[in-house]
């Protein structure tokens, strides 16, 4: 048979690259054999492989040299396996011992699956417990079992599936060396924004990806290897039956009931990262689907909302529409800037630098009111906070790793902004940088402002389309900005400087409606992240030392930041300069929206952790702390905060400027002095003293009720108390 066989494949000259080279048998039940197109694509395959691990030398030898070693050594040797298996087919005769294999081969398989998408943060399968290993494996395997129940093939469900793992936790890599925080379900929606920040960043491969990718390459190697037992009809419909039995009754039960929470199947919430370096990246991210969806809180009634809040502001409920607080005799301009990544270092621990990095805030007392502030997000998420701010809503009452701005502002609602055009103030929206972020086009309009000046209006458009043309380049930015700008300093590094955004905001000042007071918020740029890039443009000036003074170079992250905070210092004191000469009596509220996402060494070292994945919870709230000011230039009474969260400031804003507020706003500040501090990492009193939010703190009903006003405000826009939330 093989004889005739070759004959007729010589006669037909389509045929000729599928022409057996050789074959052999071994074992009597096995064959080898190659064509000469097998012998190719494999040799091409292998060579593109073995060139990638070779190329990223230096990624492995610079690890400790025993584990990179090994590790080098043992991509090289997988490479070479999967050269001989892609150039040869191996064939077995006997069909029930076939069928054996290939389902040992599947069985095996959602190991290695596992240690791919580990391994890219540093966590190997061997570091777990049985018992997370077991869960993990049935996970992987129930994923497998969903395409097999449609398809019936061993070959289609690891081919679809694995690729699907290895970017999902290449994806979680990415985000956590980005912002520090785990890559969540809800983080899809704010895909748009990230794309547009991405290119800040470095995404190059380091030996863990390198490792990842050989994974993969053996995952998809096996896969095509793998034969479907040749089952009968009642062993395939058995088969698919089971397996869409088992993955239906999981979903059930952990959707709809609390068996698996119960039995301590669900996401670390006070740390995520925590608990998807401890119980995997699949397992943790698939917890979090399920906290991924909206809840009424227990007993919710909007006809009782207002009842709730009265109950805080001991007044009577039909009077919760009408303010109490007195007209003011001239009415402040009101400027809010929430700068990006203003945070200061020091709060982690003891951080010595060789040059102070914030001077000027560090003297900034009089007519001031300053202090700790906690915000929602590190690293990223800059819109919770900006939420928080404009609407005084705690956004620890959504779902877990959720954005406001992405899955709540959907129509028009009721704010800062309203309060202060219904004064008749102005009320403009600064940022200079694309206006698509965080959907702000859309969601600033529901917040009612009547202006939206964005980085098109300080960059023409025909720069920002030959800087997209030019892959994002930076430097290409750079010359253009210059040659159109000499001697302007519009940028640092690739972003609007902070002292170039003021001397925008001055000129949106000097050229107001001046038959209205003015309102601006401004959200800054120039400190976003992406540490890693040199540019022309920046030297850095300030770098992190030892206690004796010297200067050490292994934090280039911290000291590029901490180079912009000298910059925004020295930018904030250039505007507060500028209002001090103002007669008009003004305010500005300057905030940070979090912390940079910096070397992860660093922030251990200074909170006194060996890292980042053991913290107590003291040492984890003070990741959320950053810094905010309100100042006027005229007489207000000096004081200092020790701690707030973001959600109460903008009703700090509203009283110093002894403007009118809504009752909400009156509810928040009489509540800021029983709970000062409403987060997901926890609530603190007046006293100072820190809570869970669990139903056992003392406050539990104060938080309870907070959550009720917020759901009505927020997200019950059918039942929403309106009278709560605007002037009458």
């Amino acid at each position: 048979m093989l004889a005739a066989q070759e004959t007729k494949t010589e006669q037909d000259p389509s045929a000729h690259g599928r022409r057996t080279l050789f074959r052999c048998t071994f074992l009597r039940h096995f064959t080898l054999s190659t064509t000469p197109w097998r012998l190719l694509g494999g040799g091409v395959f292998t060579l593109l492989l073995l060139g990638l691990v070779l190329w990223h030398t230096p990624a492995f030898l610079s690890q400790d040299v025993t584990c990179g070693g090994l590790l080098y050594g043992l991509c090289l040797t997988v490479c070479g396996l999967l050269g001989g298996m892609t150039t040869l087919r191996v064939g077995v005769n006997n069909r029930r011992l076939a069928s054996v294999i290939s389902t040992v081969v599947v069985l095996l398989l959602p190991i290695v699956a596992m240690t791919m998408v580990e391994c890219l943060g540093g966590v190997f399968t061997w570091n777990w417990s049985p018992q997370t290993l077991l869960l993990n494996y049935v996970l992987y395997l129930l994923f497998y079992g969903i395409v097999y129940v449609f398809s019936g093939s061993y070959r289609l469900p690891m081919l679809i599936i694995n690729p699907l793992f290895f970017l999902l936790g290449l994806t979680h890599f990415y985000v956590m060396a980005f912002r520090g925080t785990p890559f969540l379900p809800v983080d899809l929606f704010a895909a748009g924004t990230a794309a547009n920040v991405a290119v800040a960043y470095d995404f190059s491969f380091n030996y863990q990806v390198i490792i990842a990718i050989v994974l993969l390459a053996s995952l998809t190697v096996l896969a095509y290897k793998l034969r479907t037992p040749a089952f009968d009809v009642v062993g395939k419909l058995a088969t698919r039956v089971f397996f869409g039995t088992l993955v239906v009754s999981i979903l059930c039960i952990y959707f709809f009931t609390d068996m698996y929470a119960q039995a301590g199947l669900k996401p670390d919430f006070w740390s995520q990262a925590r608990g998807y370096r401890k119980t995997g990246v699949v397992m943790n991210f698939c917890l979090n689907v399920k906290y991924s969806m909206d809840h009424v809180p227990a007993d919710y009634d909007p006809e009782e909302v207002d009842d709730l809040l009265s109950s805080v502001l001991q007044v009577d409920p039909d009077s919760i529409g009408v303010s109490t607080a007195p007209a003011p005799t001239q009415t402040p301009n009101v400027i809010c800037i929430m700068n990006e990544s203003l945070a200061d270092l020091r709060v982690l621990g003891d951080l010595h630098t060789n040059v102070p990095y914030m001077p000027f805030l560090d003297s900034l007392r009089e007519n001031t009111i300053r202090g700790n502030l906690y915000v929602p997000v590190i690293g990223s998420g800059t819109s919770n906070t900006e939420f928080e701010f404009l609407t005084g809503v705690s956004t620890s009452f959504f779902l877990d790793g959720s954005n406001a701005f992405m899955l709540y502002v959907k129509e028009n609602l009721p704010s800062l902004v309203s309060t202060m055009m219904d004064q008749g103030y102005s009320s403009l929206a600064f940022h200079p940088y694309y206006a698509s972020g965080w959907n702000r086009r859309a969601v600033y309009d529901h917040f009612g402002f009547s202006q939206f000046t964005s980085l098109g209006s300080i960059i023409p458009n025909s720069i920002l389309t030959e800087y997209a043309a030019s892959g994002a380049d930076s430097e290409v930015l750079i010359r253009l900005v210059e040659e159109m700008y000499p001697n302007q300093d519009i940028l640092l590094r690739r972003y609007v400087s902070d002292s170039c955004n003021y001397r925008e905001l001055i000129k949106m000042y000097e050229q107001r409606d001046k038959e209205k007071p003015f309102f601006l918020f401004n959200v800054t740029m120039q400190n976003h992240g992406g540490y890693t890039e040199q540019t022309s443009n920046f030297t850095e000036t300030v770098f992190v030392t030892d206690e004796a003074g010297n200067v050490t170079t292994a934090y280039p992250k911290a000291n590029q930041f901490l180079t912009l905070m000298k910059h925004s210092d020295d930018a904030v004191r250039d505007l507060i300069a500028y209002f001090e000469q103002v007669e008009e009596p003004t305010i500005i509220c300057l905030f940070g929206d979090h912390q940079p996402s910096i070397e992860n060494e660093l922030v251990a070292d200074l909170l006194g952790a060996d890292n980042l994945y053991s913290l107590t919870p003291e040492q984890e709230r003070k990741r959320y702390v950053t810094p905010f000011y309100i100042w006027a230039n005229y007489d207000i009474p000096e004081q200092t905060v020790e701690r707030l969260s973001v959600n109460y400031l903008s009703s700090y804003v509203l009283q110093t400027a002894g403007v009118q507020m809504p009752a909400f706003n009156r509810y928040l500040l009489q509540l800021s002095e029983t709970l000062p501090v409403v987060h997901n990492v926890g609530l603190a009193d007046g006293a100072g003293d820190w809570y869970d939010a669990g139903s056992h703190n003392p406050h539990a009903a104060l938080l309870a009720a907070y959550e009720k006003i917020a759901y009505n405000y927020v997200q019950d826009s059918e039942g929403r108390q309106n009278k709560l939330y605007y002037l009458p």
